[in-house]
């Protein structure tokens, strides 16, 4: 129950960064069609400020792809305690017979998905930062006298 309020608080945070962003983008958006003037340092500018804009588009797709990721995570264990809850909740002569050996190769397979749900999503967040450090090693190149 807490997680899925993280969850959820984690998906608003989200949401407002996404209205943000696309807030921004259509500002921008506005500022490029109302430009009279076309000189290469006003350009330059507005390059920049859309480079930013599509950086933080990229990190913010990247995030949602994770809390979607955490997101299923989170159903899946809510399914497994419905499902554990149910057969808790049988009369004694109802209940499940003590596991067998399927049972527990099942049980293993679950949480071995569960484990690999974890990885993908810690893979995830690992492009997330790799994908932030090549945007700024881009923008260090950039700024830097010696390449351009």
């Amino acid at each position: 129950m807490l997680e899925q309020a993280l969850g959820d608080r984690e998906q608003l945070a989200g949401d407002r960064e996404q209205a943000r962003i696309d807030h921004e983008q259509v500002n921008h958006d506005d500022r490029r069609q109302h430009s009279t003037n076309s000189d290469h340092r006003e350009d330059r500018i507005n390059d920049d400020r859309q480079a930013r804009i599509d950086r933080e588009q990229l990190t913010r797709d990247v995030s949602q792809e994770s809390i979607d990721h955490a997101q299923e995570g989170r159903d899946n264990q809510q399914q497994a305690l419905d499902k554990t809850r149910t057969r808790l909740n049988l009369p004694t002569s109802q209940q499940p017979d003590a596991a067998d050996a399927s049972s527990i190769a099942q049980g293993a397979t679950e949480r071995a998905r569960a484990a690999r749900e974890r990885a993908e999503t810690a893979l995830i967040r690992a492009q997330a930062a790799m994908t932030r450090a090549q945007a700024g090693e881009k923008r260090a190149q950039k700024n830097d006298p010696t390449h351009n």
